[in-house]
């Protein structure tokens, strides 16, 4: 039991490592060949947990293998647009103007319904409304809509607000982050004195400290939480 204890966590290890390695487009938009890739690696990785008798080196080398090649495919789409034709594929444009076609529907094998269930998640309920609709190397339906269909911003309006800024966690539940305290240009001695301010003596009643850089604090205590 501990040695399959002990495999368990190294193939865990090995492929979250691997994972990482390949870049962030794996964990999140998924394109054919990375998909293909992830079931692969899902099968690769259970080998050695399920059988004890296979070396360890005999699951972990074919998974290493498989992501490194992933690595090399990425690379050479980045350098040739045929490879990365025929890899992922092209963006295929399913609405013109407000109307479906009929023949780039059938090529996908895709239904009106798939389409205008696309368009429902993304808040158009108007088939009208639509200048064209892409559906991605990745699947996911892409929306552009007549300019006299889109909404407002501050800009059209002449309007001019200050920014917003990002938002970055200095104090998750009582504990500092440090990298990105130091980000921001803050320290800890800082940090207690914003805490203090608002009536907290110490940083274990703070579950949430958010900071942006244009100076927009937010901070919630412990007994604030849901």
């Amino acid at each position: 039991m501990f040695l399959l204890f002990i495999r368990t966590l190294l193939v865990y290890a090995a492929v979250i490592g691997g994972l990482r390695f390949t870049g962030k487009r794996q964990l999140g938009e998924l394109s054919t060949s990375e998909f293909a890739v992830t079931i692969l690696v899902s099968e690769l990785a259970s080998i050695p947990l399920q059988d004890t008798a296979t070396p360890l080196l005999g699951g972990i080398v074919p998974l290493a293998t498989l992501l490194a090649v992933e690595v090399l495919l990425s690379c050479l789409c980045r350098k040739s647009p045929g490879i990365r034709r025929i890899l992922c594929g092209n963006p295929c444009i399913v609405i013109r103007d407000g109307k479906f076609d009929p023949n780039m529907l059938r090529l996908l094998r895709l239904s009106p319904e798939d389409v205008l269930e696309g368009l429902r998640m993304q808040g158009v309920s108007r088939m009208e409304d639509v200048l064209c609709g892409i559906v991605e190397t990745n699947g996911q339906l892409s929306v552009i809509l007549h300019a006299d269909r889109q909404p407002l911003t501050p800009s059209d309006c002449l309007l001019h607000p200050d920014e917003t800024g990002m938002a970055l966690v200095l104090v998750s539940e009582g504990k500092i982050l440090r990298r990105n305290m130091e980000q921001l240009g803050r320290d800890e001695q800082w940090i207690l004195q914003q805490c203090r301010r608002r009536g907290i003596s110490s940083l274990k009643d703070v579950y949430l400290m958010t900071l942006d850089d244009q100076n927009n604090l937010f901070l919630q205590r412990q007994e604030e939480s849901v």
